[in-house]
């Protein structure tokens, strides 16, 4: 027997709470955490384990806990570390911050609580009296998940389309719960499941163990240690500036239960994806407890896509059998989806090009986190097209994965030439630090994982860096079909030049033009294509035809780079190209050769531009033409700035705009296409804000200026010039018009957005001047639009050109509140005050951004505010979706501001407190606590929930004293605090 805590209890119950249940607590932490930190939410929240174990303990002490044996004890903390307790964890987490299990819907966790006690029955076999325990565990980790919900954004305060999403979800633990609550029931035992998941890790662990050589001409594998180098990733789990710190994915997964991780093609979305089922089937991934990886490689599974008649559990079935050669029991998978055991990984999401085939894949992929919700599961794809048919962001978390940096590029390049066998050791690090400073010149290009490889290959055997990506490819091809095999005294059986590029030309177009052929071709099908290419190419007989197509299989199959096993059907090996990258490679020199004149190949494009689908082979097909054919790539170009004319949706047009934007970055056209290009971009940007088709995303009405500021340093100077010069006509065409004023201002709200945008660090700095530029050439403009156009009026506030009064006198209050989301991607243009808040309103941090031109408009509002008429802004203008965010990260701007400026900062979130927490919870409310979003923002709920009760106004008031307030804004919120005045409210006529 032991004392703890002042109560006698047995050496088995002190083991529990010293090691079980604080392990409960970092699983209901967890699993809050995930919750909150998920879109769901907007918020994030991370768990102290010393505050987690307190809390249990007591809970503990407080409960009734049996004696256990040591065995038995040892068999519950075990069950308590497992993926199967956090599946409850998750799913009661879930179901309470929803709302869901309140007392008007009792039974709402009961079948979560039935399916822990049936898991707690089959991991725990030597726990006596089940019952008992388990009523103590649902206990503690109820406590705890009480207490860690407490810090997250009550289901009140989302948005509609938010709060149906989260209901949704916890409707969905709660079915999950149930039915597995039934087979669970009939369970005498998990041990063929475990043995079963046991089996499939191993495989998995020897399958994914080693990653292949990209450079060798061989099947060459060697240890990640050996090569891999980790990407950074950023997005809304990471901060989107380019200069900003890089998370890992460790971090990610840790923090997002579904994720979706977007990369350009050879970033490494493939080889993080088999790293991370390898170091989860070996336990060395701590971003997640799931122990099985599931890697589902979506381009093997096309032609069963257009069939619809698969589950998902059928597919992953179909894995284990394939490529991991494990049976999986009957229920066997289902368990491990619905304890969260399994982690599921969807590889190449871009890779099907039919974009109406990609929804239909993304609602498979949604409806399979609904029905599965313990599961967590990440997503791969291009950026490019992604919009096209994106996930759900109400379930998922979208990261981007970031170039690798100057540090990473040097570490990698030190590993490859070590790996290098062709060069003498004693040369090898030599070689790489003079490849560093010879490729210094294309630093860009070999920020791309795949293409710094590729560099490094040509480096090794040509000593000097192509500058364009067609001739990157095109060495590296020749690099690895003839003289690779060369300098290794290998005999070349085809002439490369003579047969095998024509062919792979051929080969790459067929299958990439044909989704169910990606997923790979037998090597009968692959010889009969051939056969037919050579027969009507190269030979007159049949029969040799064939054996050169032979030849050509036996020669590509062999080689890494080249055609690879992608696994087997029923009868023989299927064989696809190694890297996509090379597919849209040679696809390309294909389209090429078969369109030779530009308008061939737009007319072959076209279709594909407009719905933003093949993106890259369209681009290096451009490219290719450009090479080959005089004013090739300027006639395409013209063609594709013609076709704007002729299409009619807004976002075709944006689509065509874009391509041509992005191809600057690639291809040097003459001056007279840039012109134009700047010309179209700047008029489809003025007429797509307020554009109802584009009201899903109005960033994306500003991507095809945002494209050209990315533009080749060969393009820069003309870009510029024209840009400059369309901006300013569009202005001066339409001076009654402020939408081209407005655009031609918002130049630096798509540099703070390059994140989103991907405008090269490299021409962030060009840019800015250029931005300054151009609000100094307008300022006249704005000027002339002050009596009309608020923005403008306030920006010359801003200068100190006119008094806030003349703003208040002129636009009356609302203006300063209203939210108009035509205008909120330009937030720092059209919405000056509250892009003060814009930090924290959208990107969820609390950093602060506020200028000294908006910090004396604050201060004017101090003295200002109290003086005028209320109400001061209509309540339809108070948007919810805005006012949460900005109350609850307000205290980080504010922070650091005092005297007048802090008051009037604390009067402009009146009305946003009395829209949004004037119905707030009680402070002495013990079920439903307070978040702790900050000191201000608690201030401000204490304030808000004053007026409607008034027994806590003389605490309230005390709250104000402390503060310090100066008297006109103290005297107004007292009156406010006490119902005597009222912010929000139907307005008078003048003021409307």
């Amino acid at each position: 027997m032991y004392r703890h805590g002042g109560q006698v209890v047995t050496g088995a119950e002190l083991a529990i709470m010293k090691a079980c249940l604080p392990a409960a607590g970092r699983t209901a932490g967890n699993a809050a955490a995930k919750i909150a930190s998920s879109p769901i939410a907007h918020v994030s929240m991370r768990m102290r384990n010393r505050k987690t174990r307190k809390a249990l303990a007591k809970s503990t002490r407080d409960s009734v806990m049996p004696h256990l044996s040591p065995e038995a004890a040892t068999e519950l903390s075990e069950f308590l570390e497992s993926p199967d307790f956090e599946a409850i964890a998750l799913s009661m987490t879930t179901q309470i911050f929803a709302g869901t299990s309140s007392k008007k819907d009792k039974k709402a966790l009961e079948a979560t609580f039935a399916r822990m006690g049936d898991l707690l029955r089959l991991h725990a076999p030597s726990v006596s009296n089940h019952d008992e325990v388990g009523k103590a565990v649902w206990e503690a980790l109820r406590e705890k998940v009480l207490e860690s919900t407490q810090n997250v954004q009550a289901v009140g305060n989302m948005t509609a389309e938010t709060r149906a999403s989260m209901l949704r979800v916890a409707s969905c633990f709660s079915q999950a719960d149930e039915r597995a609550r039934k087979k669970l029931g009939d369970l005498k035992t998990l041990s063929e499941y475990l043995t079963f998941e046991r089996h499939l890790r191993e495989q998995v662990k020897s399958l994914y163990g080693t990653m292949r050589l990209p450079h060798a001409g061989t099947n060459r594998r060697v240890p990640y240690s050996k090569l891999f180098v980790e990407p950074g990733l950023r997005g809304s789990a990471a901060d989107t500036s380019p200069d900003s710190p890089t998370q890992s994915l460790d971090y990610i997964i840790s923090v997002s239960h579904r994720t979706v991780i977007l990369g350009d093609p050879g970033g490494g979305k493939s080889t993080l994806s088999l790293k991370l089922a390898y170091d989860i089937s070996r336990s060395a991934f701590p971003g997640t407890s799931a122990e099985v990886p599931l890697l589902f490689v979506l381009r093997d599974y096309i032609e069963s896509f257009k069939a619809n008649n698969e589950t998902m559990v059928e597919f992953l079935e179909s894995i284990c059998k394939n490529p991991h050669n494990v049976t999986p029991p009957n229920g066997a998978i289902e368990y491990l989806l619905e304890s969260g055991r399994a982690f599921v990984i969807f590889d190449g999401l871009d890779e099907l090009t039919d974009t109406s085939l990609r929804r239909r894949v993304v609602e498979f992929v949604e409806s399979f986190v609904y029905r599965y919700p313990a599961t967590p599961v990440m997503v791969t794809s291009r950026r490019v097209g992604y919009d096209e048919a994106p996930l759900d962001e109400n379930l998922f978390t979208t990261v981007t994965l970031a170039d690798l940096e100057e540090d990473q590029v040097g570490h990698y390049a030190d590993k490859w030439f070590a790996l290098d066998d062709s060069i003498d050791r004693g040369r090898r690090a030599e070689l790489a630090r003079s490849f560093m400073r010879e490729s210094q010149f294309v630093a860009d290009l070999r920020r791309n994982p795949l293409m710094l490889s590729l560099m490094c290959g040509i480096y090794a055997s040509e000593h000097y860096i192509p500058s364009n990506r067609p001739d990157v490819y095109k060495k590296c091809a020749e690099l690895l079909f003839e003289r690779w095999d060369k300098q290794r005294g290998i005999i070349i059986p085809l002439p490369f030049d003579a047969h095998v590029r024509q062919a792979l030309n051929a080969l790459a177009l067929h299958m990439y033009s044909n989704p169910e052929a990606q997923k790979g071709l037998s090597r009968d099908r692959l010889v009969r294509f051939m056969t037919r290419f050579l027969a009507e190419r190269r030979f007159e007989d049949e029969a040799e035809a064939e054996d050169a197509a032979n030849q050509f299989v036996d020669f590509c199959t062999g080689r890494a780079w080249v055609l690879t096993d992608m696994g087997s059907n029923e009868q023989q090996n299927l064989y696809g190209f190694t890297h996509r990258t090379f597919l849209e490679y040679f696809a390309a020199n294909q389209l090429v050769r078969t369109n030779s004149t530009a308008e061939s190949l737009f007319d072959k494009l076209h279709p594909r531009i407009l719905r933003a689908e093949w993106e890259v082979v369209a681009q290096l097909a451009l490219q290719v033409l450009g090479h080959n054919v005089e004013d090739g790539s300027d006639d395409f170009l013209s063609l594709t700035l013609d076709a704007i004319q002729d299409t009619q949706g807004i976002k075709e047009k944006h689509n065509l705009a874009s391509f041509v934007a992005r191809s600057f970055a690639f291809v040097v056209p003459r001056p007279a296409i840039v012109q134009r290009a700047c010309r179209i971009a700047t008029e489809l940007c003025v007429r797509a804000v307020g554009s109802s088709d584009l009201a899903h995303s109005p960033l994306q009405a500003y991507q095809p200026l945002a494209f050209l500021m990315d533009a080749g340093p060969e393009n820069l100077p003309a870009v510029s010039r024209y840009l400059k010069e369309a901006l300013l006509e569009s202005v001066a065409a339409a001076p009654e018009d402020d939408r081209p004023l407005l655009v031609s201002l918002s130049l630096s709200t798509i540099l703070e957005s390059s994140g989103i945008y991907s405008v090269s660090p490299g021409n962030l700095n060009r840019w800015s001047d250029f931005a300054r530029e151009m609000q100094g050439a307008l300022n006249p403009e704005v000027e002339k639009h002050q009596e009309k156009s608020y923005w403008a009026a306030y920006r010359r506030v801003t200068m100190g050109e006119l008094p806030v009064g003349y703003l208040l006198e002129r636009f009356g209050t609302r203006e300063l509140w209203r939210v108009d989301q035509t205008y909120w991607s330009n937030a720092t243009v059209a919405l000056p005050l509250l892009a003060s808040f814009r930090d924290g309103a959208v990107r969820g941090t609390r950093s602060s951004r506020i200028s000294s031109r908006t910090s004396g408009v604050f201060e004017d509002l101090s003295t200002l505010l109290p003086a005028i008429q209320t109400p001061w802004v209509a309540s339809e203008f108070v948007d919810s979706t805005i006012a949460i965010p900005v109350l609850r990260f307000c205290n980080g701007p504010i922070r650091s501001r005092s005297g007048k400026e802090r008051d009037g900062m604390i009067l402009f979130l009146l009305p946003f407190a009395e829209g949004e927490l004037g119905e707030g919870r009680g402070p002495d409310d013990p079920s439903k606590p307070w978040p702790t979003d900050g000191m201000l923002y608690r201030i401000l709920r204490k304030w808000a929930w004053a007026r409607q009760h008034p027994a806590f106004r003389h605490s309230a008031k005390a709250t104000l004293r402390a503060l310090d307030i100066g008297s006109a804004a103290k005297g107004f919120i007292v009156q406010w605090i006490d119902g005597a005045v009222t912010t929000v409210g139907p307005l008078p006529a003048a003021k409307r």
